[in-house]
C-alpha cells in the first residue's frame, strides 16, 4: 500500500524506530485494514516504544477490532492513554451509553498524566464519538472545543482537524441547520484531503451522505457509491457495515424497503463469526421497516431480539418501536405500557426526533382503537417535527399513517355520515414522493389511493391506480410492494369480473 496520511500524520511526533517499523508494514501491505492487522500482531507479540503501541490501539479501535483490542490491553495495561481506546463505538447507542463513563474517566485519568499533545487531541476525538450519533449536543461541543484550542494553540495539530468538521456537522444537522452542516462538511473533506488522511475523509463523506438521504436521494446515492468506492480501497469490514447500514436509510427513505431489509441481512452475514456485536440499529430499522409494510409479527420478532441484545441497557426508540409493533398485532394494552416505559427515556434523551416518534406511536395505538381524530393529532405533532429536520423516513412514516387514518376515516363517513372524505395527506405523501423522487413512497401512495377508490366503490379507478403505480420501478428495494400491488389488482380484477365491468 502507499503511505497514507492516516498514519504518516503521526510522524512529526514519534521516534524513528516506530516510523521505520511503520513504513517496513506498509511496504508489505496491500491496503490499509492488513497493514492494521500487520501492526497490531506486530506490538502484540514483540516489545515496541509506546507511542507505536498507541498507534496500534487507535487504529485498532478505527477498525473496531474487539479481540485485538483486548489482547493489546492485557498487554500494555498500565499505558494509561491507551486505556480509553479499548471500548469500541460500534452501535448506534448502545455502546456510547454502556461505556460512555469508563471511557471518559481513563479519558481524565490520561490527561492527568500530562500527555503530548497529539496524544491529548486525540483523546479528545475519542470522547467525541460516545456522544456520537444520537448524544446530546452540548455534549458533543465540549471535545471538540477542547480540540479547537489545542489547534489554535500548537498550529503543528492542524492535521486533526479536519474530523473536528465531521462532528461539528452532526451538532449542526441536531439543530436543524442542513446547509451549515453540508458547508462545514465540505471543508473537512477538503482538508482530509490535502493530509491525505481517508479515514478523516470517510467520516465527513459518510455525514454528508446520511444528511443528503433526507434532502436528495440522487446525490446522497452519489456519495454512498464514491464512499464504497473509498472502503473497498482500505478494506475495513467494520465501515463496509457502517456503509450497509447507513445506505440502508437512504432505501428506507426511498421506500426500497426490500433493499434496506437486505443491507442489514448482509451486515449480519459480515460480522457472522467475528468479535464484533450486531449493532442496536439494526435491529431498530429492520424492526420498524416491518412495521412500516404492516408486518407487526416480524416487527416485534426483531424488536423483542434488540430488547434481548441490549440486556440491561433501556433504548427509547427501541421500546417506542417495540410499542409499534405491539399495536400492528393488536395488543394494545401492552403497546401503552411501554410506550409508557419509553417516555421517561424519551425526555431523559432530550431529542426532539425521539418525542416525535413517541407522537406517532401514540397516534398508531389510537388509530387501532378507532379514535381516528385523536391519532390525526399526534401524528400531525410528530410530522411537525420531523418536517425541522430532513430525515426522510420519520416523515414518510407519519405521512403513510396519516393517509391510512384518512382511508379509515373515508370508510366510516362513507357508511355512517354519508360525506365526502378528506385526501389532504395522500395529496401530500403523493407530492412529497413524486417531488423527493422517492419510488417505493410512491407505490405505497398508490396502494393507499387505490384503497380509497375501493373503498368508495370506484373499483375501476383503484385497478387503475395500482396498475399505474407498478410501471414506477421494477428495483429489487420493492419487491415486496409489488407483491402486495399484485396480489390487490387480482382481487380487483374478480371483483370486476364479478360485476361484468370488466373490458
Amino acid at each position: 500500500m502507499k503511505p497514507l496520511g492516516t498514519i504518516t500524520k503521526y510522524y512529526p511526533f514519534i521516534d524513528e524506530t516506530s516510523k521505520e517499523i511503520l513504513n517496513s508494514l506498509m511496504d508489505e501491505s496491500d491496503n490499509y485494514y492488513e497493514f492494521v492487522q500487520r501492526l497490531c500482531e506486530t506490538t502484540i507479540e514483540n516489545e515496541v516504544p509506546f507511542n507505536l503501541a498507541y498507534l496500534a490501539t487507535v487504529q485498532a479501535w478505527w477498525c473496531r477490532m474487539s479481540g485485538t483490542l483486548q489482547q493489546i490491553g492485557e498487554r500494555y495495561n498500565d499505558v494509561p492513554w491507551i486505556k480509553p481506546w479499548l471500548y469500541i463505538v460500534d452501535s448506534g447507542k448502545r455502546d456510547q451509553a454502556l461505556t460512555h463513563d469508563t471511557v471518559i474517566r481513563y479519558i481524565d485519568c490520561a490527561l492527568e498524566q500530562q500527555v503530548d499533545d497529539w496524544i491529548e487531541i486525540d483523546l479528545h476525538i475519542l470522547h467525541a464519538f460516545f456522544h456520537h450519533p444520537m448524544g446530546e449536543i452540548i455534549s458533543l461541543f465540549e471535545p471538540l472545543d477542547k480540540a479547537k484550542d489545542l489547534i489554535a494553540a500548537y498550529p503543528h495539530l492542524g492535521c486533526f482537524e479536519s474530523v473536528l468538521y465531521a462532528f461539528e456537522a452532526i451538532a449542526i444537522f441536531k439543530e436543524d441547520d442542513v446547509n451549515g452542516a453540508l458547508e462545514i462538511l465540505q471543508k473537512g473533506k477538503s482538508l482530509a484531503k490535502r493530509h491525505d488522511d481517508e479515514l478523516y475523509l470517510y467520516m465527513n463523506m459518510l455525514q454528508e451522505a446520511i444528511i443528503l438521504s433526507g434532502v436528495n436521494v440522487n446525490e446522497s446515492a452519489s456519495m454512498f457509491e464514491n464512499l464504497y468506492e473509498l472502503v473497498q480501497d482500505l478494506q475495513v469490514p467494520a465501515l463496509f457495515t457502517e456503509i450497509l447500514n447507513d445506505s440502508s436509510l437512504l432505501y428506507e427513505t426511498m421506500g426500497e424497503f426490500d433493499l434496506t431489509i437486505s443491507c442489514h441481512h448482509e451486515m449480519m452475514k459480515i460480522l457472522d463469526g467475528s468479535d464484533r456485536r450486531i449493532s442496536d440499529t439494526t435491529f431498530m430499522i429492520l424492526g420498524r421497516t416491518y412495521a412500516t409494510l404492516g408486518d407487526g409479527e416480524k416487527s416485534l420478532e426483531w424488536i423483542n431480539r434488540g430488547v434481548e441484545d441490549s440486556g440491561q441497557f433501556e433504548s427509547a426508540p427501541l421500546l417506542l418501536y417495540r410499542a409499534w409493533a405491539l399495536a400492528l398485532v393488536n395488543r394494545i394494552d401492552e403497546a401503552e405500557k411501554v410506550l409508557e416505559t419509553a417516555y421517561p427515556l424519551v425526555i431523559k434523551d432530550g431529542l426532539e426526533r425521539y418525542l416525535g416518534i413517541y407522537y406517532h406511536i401514540s397516534g398508531v395505538i389510537e388509530f387501532r382503537r378507532g379514535n381516528y381524530l385523536s391519532a390525526i393529532d399526534l401524528i400531525e405533532k410528530a410530522l411537525e417535527i420531523a418536517d425541522k429536520s430532513p430525515r426522510g423516513t420519520d416523515q414518510n412514516r407519519a405521512l403513510l399513517d396519516l393517509a391510512r387514518i384518512e382511508n379509515s376515516m373515508a370508510t366510516q363517513s362513507k357508511d355512517d355520515m354519508k360525506v365526502a372524505a378528506p385526501r389532504k395527506w395522500l395529496s401530500t405523501l403523493e407530492k412529497r414522493a413524486c417531488d423527493g423522487d422517492l419510488p417505493g413512497i410512491r407505490m405505497y401512495a398508490g396502494i393507499l389511493k387505490s384503497e380509497f377508490y375501493q373503498n368508495n366503490g370506484q373499483l375501476k379507478d383503484a385497478l387503475v391506480t395500482l396498475q399505474d403505480a407498478l410501471t414506477i420501478t421494477d428495483s429489487l428495494g420493492v419487491q415486496t410492494l409489488r407483491r402486495k400491488i399484485t396480489k390487490r389488482i387480482h382481487n380487483l380484477e374478480q371483483l370486476l369480473q364479478q360485476e361484468g365491468t370488466i373490458s
